[in-house]
């Protein structure tokens, strides 16, 4: 489910969308011609953009590595395949939740930045409580299960590190 690449690619995506959060924070300061100033750095308007893609890419690999897990549990039975499909469905949406938040914060004003980093703030949390979710179907698995644990925990790596982004760029 993950090779080195994969990893890599994930590590890439995670410091970019870490990147672009708080390159979006930072707009209110934005210069007439689409530059950011940042005390060490200066993002142009082009720069932002590609650090929102990046966010984006990020949250559509989540939502591939569900796709993919969806075959899987459907070898679990009863109550453990009801957990898992609640746990991964709330990785899902926590990760658009994120995309949509990266987005709002972008496009923020000084009059809607509070509410955009709020909503920021919100997929955070939901990240925080998909992961946890994710880490108890996976502890409950046998070893029958082994594929889907390491599916179920590789959601949940991907999952952390787009939640240590976004806590990494609100200071929480």
């Amino acid at each position: 489910m993950s090779s080195p690449t994969r990893h890599r690619r994930s590590t890439s995506r995670s410091c970019a969308l870490g990147a672009a959060v708080v390159a979006a924070l930072a707009l209110a300061g934005c210069a007439e011609d689409g530059s950011v100033s940042v005390p060490e750095f200066t993002l142009t308007g082009d720069q932002v953009q590609q650090f929102l893609d990046d966010a984006r890419s990020q949250a559509e690999t989540i939502g591939h590595d569900v796709r993919s897990l969806a075959d899987d549990l459907g070898s679990l039975s009863g109550e453990t395949r009801t957990r898992a499909e609640d746990a991964v469905a709330a990785a899902q949406e926590a990760a658009d939740e994120a995309r949509a938040a990266a987005d709002e914060v972008s496009t923020a004003t000084e009059d809607t930045r509070a509410e955009a980093e709020q909503r920021l703030a919100d997929a955070e949390t939901a990240l925080e409580d998909a992961s946890t979710e994710l880490d108890a179907v996976a502890d409950s698995l046998s070893g029958a299960d082994a594929a889907v644990r390491d599916a179920i925990e590789s959601l949940r790596t991907r999952v952390d590190e787009l939640r240590a982004d976004l806590d990494g760029s609100t200071g929480s």
